[in-house]
């Protein structure tokens, strides 16, 4: 006997005329001798459906916003029915139309607002896909046949998630589609929808439709059930916040459920259990990429050498924490606590416990704050909202020494706040805040899933460079990105290139501007008219390299370890066409505060330069003015008290907030230049607790200057007045800077270290990378743009020595930097 095939696919997979197409195309191709077809809403529709249900309460035309949806519906059938069945299945949409019409006046006049109701709205996002793909296919040849769902699969009466009662819907799916699939036919389901025993719709809740899909072939001892989706199945990582992440071709059950449960997209928490009971085989496929083998999830899946497969997380998650003396030594009270969370249906992620207290962490719902009004019956409890959970999976996780060694290594300097190992063999799971969590993963993929990059405490050592070979540029930022130089740890870095540019022929000098943190300055040995010149030091945290075929990426690969080795490669090719009368400095510290190139503006050697070609990623556009910077900290002060009585102080909290509001509100000065001041609320701190008048407050601001910095001071504190006390961190001026004919020009919104090197010369401003994509987890720069770095730092150093300078540099519109204390610069 041969067994069926259940293909199921999802919205993006039927969300057009060419999804059709491929659908067709792959049933044809992958769906065996005895496909059954299940079949999600038309990407969008479901979430739209349940929108206009909701609008309905408010008596308002609810269906108008889902006409676009049902025109998507009329040019799939247009494109691809002929004539006479578009016709008729249009019949089939006006039908529909008129039962929403229906539903929509009973949700208006109040005579039924259940959720069963809303059931039966979001239902007809399947049936219409359903029968218009059955329609599809019975025009491309194929005889293919529509069956209700809700005769199929039997649930409980539950809404909007039922659950299966597997015995009756296993009768009733071999019974339904067992005669069509012997005499050839091909049923076509929608996916999600389901019936009670009384016939009432249900649904399977958000996703259902893979759970469907594995109920249908569980029910039928399908040979395989595929997932058709937009991605070629399960990935190591989400590729949202990793772009290195890759295909995991095989995994085992087990695995598949902790990914799923833990984030997962590409498959329904669900669809697991139903496929495992009955062995059968899952796969994971692209239904834009038919071809590739995507994953395939069984019994049994190997483990891979470094154990961990994927990283896993979710978001939105809630930790609540019950303290209470009565645990110690007592038994009954973990029951008592989870029969709080099984009353409210709420599931629980990831506990821990000790002695005295219980935390775990659930997603955030409606029912939270009753489950915490019945919580403080057992003990004192604690919320703390706006975290993620993050899950490492792999078979043989639990069994491999070391392995929590490196994980929580490689994040050591972000906070753990829940930690749960051991009650399963193939995941570890943690909980971490939910704004560090893309930080979190994308640590933890370079750590353990990228082993061509380098360990995270070991620079790579570079091939040793030849003078007067050619270097690869991409080649040079990968190892330079590889060398940790987080600001305050740049000597590493800077000892490299010392031995690297000593063995390409350049005289090299260190000097520290800060203990252990030295500056480079090279020279052929020749006065140098011109300088390239960028920073060694990187925002944390460390991230290696990764190259894709078109990008590298790493922490600085834009700023500015590419720019730095798209800096030598061009020096090189100077070289090698004569040019000696050239330098290269390169400093530490701006990120931080400038004191690289402060102390690089004392070098004996400075005045004897013309030109300084800064580097900063500008897209490779020539920057003619950068705007400055002014940082500065707000401090309030407040009478402490109970929040009770809030009439007998006063929170520093509240001043601080209507400050902030007042700055928010003015208007800062425009420069037709530079364009508009702009300024960053950056750091809000205050208060010790939440039943406590704030004593103090305070907010760390940072203005993008584009006039003379004593305007913006003067109307900040115009504006603050009294109301507190204001503390001057930093200021760099605005500057307009060299231009040249030929080269795209722009001004750029950050500050850099130009303003500080003015005994270099004139400055210019340039680079490959964007601004965008510096300091950010996914940084990358295009290896193209790259190369195109490396052409446009040479066309420009000979440009200024053929003297086509064509403005005066060095003008800037506001003062000389005043001598506060360290500030940041970009």
């Amino acid at each position: 006997m041969t067994y069926p095939i259940v293909v199921k696919f999802g919205g993006t997979s039927v969300q057009d005329a060419a999804a059709f197409e491929r659908a067709g195309g792959i049933v044809r191709s992958h769906g065996g001798a005895r496909p059954v077809v299940v079949v999600s809403a038309l990407s969008g529709m479901t979430d739209a459906l349940l929108a206009a249900a909701a609008t309905a309460h408010d008596g308002t035309a609810a269906l108008d916003s889902l006409e676009p949806h049902f025109e998507r519906h009329r040019q799939v059938a247009r494109q691809l029915l002929s004539t006479a069945a578009a016709t008729t299945w249009c019949t089939e949409l006006d039908r529909s139309i008129h039962s929403l019409t229906d539903l929509a006046g009973r949700i208006t006049r109040g005579a039924d607002t259940g959720p069963a109701l809303h059931d039966e709205f979001a239902a007809h996002g399947e049936h219409l896909a359903a029968t218009l793909c059955s329609a599809v296919l019975e025009a491309r040849g194929f005889r293919a046949r529509y069956v209700d769902a809700r005769r199929c699969i039997v649930t409980t009466d539950e809404h909007p998630a039922a659950v299966p009662l597997l015995a009756e819907t296993r009768t009733r799916t071999q019974g339904e589609l067992g005669p069509l699939l012997d005499v050839g036919e091909i049923p076509v389901l929608g996916g999600y929808v389901a019936a009670a025993a009384n016939g009432v719709t249900t649904t399977l809740g958000r996703g259902g439709s893979d759970y469907s899909a594995a109920l249908i072939g569980a029910s039928l001892s399908a040979s395989e059930i595929q997932i058709w989706t937009d991605v070629s199945g399960v990935l190591t990582a989400d590729p949202r916040i990793v772009r290195a992440a890759r295909t995991i071709p095989r995994l085992s059950y087990a695995e598949a459920a902790e990914l799923a449960y833990f984030g997962a997209k590409v498959l329904h928490p669900r669809t697991i259990q139903p496929a495992m009971d009955a062995g059968i085989p899952v796969r994971i496929c692209n239904s834009h990429a038919p071809d590739d083998p995507g994953t395939l999830v069984t019994a049994e899946a190997d483990i891979w050498p470094e154990t961990v497969k994927a990283i896993a997380h979710k978001r939105g998650i809630t930790i609540v924490q019950v303290a209470s003396a009565r645990m110690l030594g007592a038994y009954g009270f973990l029951r008592a606590l989870f029969d709080v969370f099984e009353r409210h249906h709420t599931a629980v992620d990831v506990v821990a416990t000790s002695e005295v207290s219980v935390s775990l962490s659930v997603e955030e719902t409606a029912a939270l704050p009753q489950i915490v009004a019945e919580l403080r019956r057992l003990g004192e409890v604690r919320v703390e909202p706006r975290r993620a959970v993050v899950c490492i999976v792999g078979e043989g996780l639990r069994a491999t020494p070391g392995i929590a060694a490196r994980v929580f290594d490689a994040i050591r300097d972000i906070n753990v706040l829940l930690v749960s190992q051991g009650a399963s063999q193939v995941n570890l799971t943690f909980v971490v805040n939910d704004a560090e969590v893309g930080e979190v993963v994308t640590r933890l993929h370079a750590a353990l899933l990228e082993r061509d990059r380098a360990p995270t405490s070991v620079a790579i050592p570079a091939a040793r460079p030849r003078a007067g070979a050619p270097l690869d540029v991409c080649q040079l930022a990968r190892q330079l990105i590889d060398i940790p130089s987080i600001s305050g740890e740049e000597a590493a870095i800077a000892r490299f290139l010392a031995e690297y540019l000593t063995d390409l022929g350049y005289r090299v000098a260190l000097a520290d501007a800060a203990p252990g943190r030295p500056n480079l300055f090279a020279t052929t040995g020749a006065a140098p008219r011109v300088v390239l010149c960028t920073h060694l030091d990187t925002v944390p945290p460390f991230i290696g390299s990764h190259d894709d075929g078109e990008f590298i990426a790493g922490r600085g690969a834009c700023d500015s370890k590419g720019i730095l080795a798209a800096q030598i490669v061009a020096a090189e090719r100077l070289r090698a066409d004569g040019f000696a009368e050239l330098g290269l400095l390169y400093v530490v510290d701006e990120e931080m505060g400038s004191l690289g190139a402060r102390a690089a503006n004392a070098h004996p050697r400075a005045r004897e330069c013309r030109y300084v070609i800064v580097g900063e990623p500008t897209e490779n556009k020539l920057a003619v003015g950068c705007k400055g910077s002014l940082r500065a900290t707000l401090r309030c002060s407040g009478t402490g008290g109970h929040s009770a009585y809030p009439e007998r102080g006063t929170s520093a909290i509240d001043g601080l907030l209507h400050i902030l509001t007042d700055l928010r509100a003015a208007t800062w000065p425009v420069d037709d230049f530079f364009g508009a001041t702009t300024f960053n609320i950056g750091i809000i701190g205050g208060g010790t607790r939440t039943n406590v008048l704030a004593s103090e407050a305070k907010a760390d601001l940072h203005f993008r200057l584009v006039t003379d910095v004593d305007v913006v001071r003067h109307q900040l504190e115009d504006i603050v007045a009294d109301r507190a006390e204001i503390e001057y961190l930093s200021v760099t001026p605005p500057m307009r800077l060299t231009g040249m004919p030929g080269f795209q020009q722009c001004v750029v919104g950050f500050t850099t270290d130009v303003a500080h090197l003015g005994h270099w010369g004139a400055p210019l401003l340039l680079g490959p990378g964007s601004m965008l994509e510096a300091h950010t987890a996914h940084e990358r720069i295009a290896k193209a743009e790259l190369a195109g770095g490396v052409d446009l730092y040479v066309e420009l150093v000979r440009s200024l020595i053929a003297g086509h300078v064509s403005t005066a540099a060095n003008a800037r519109t506001g003062k000389l930097p005043m001598p506060f204390t360290r500030g940041g610069t970009a």
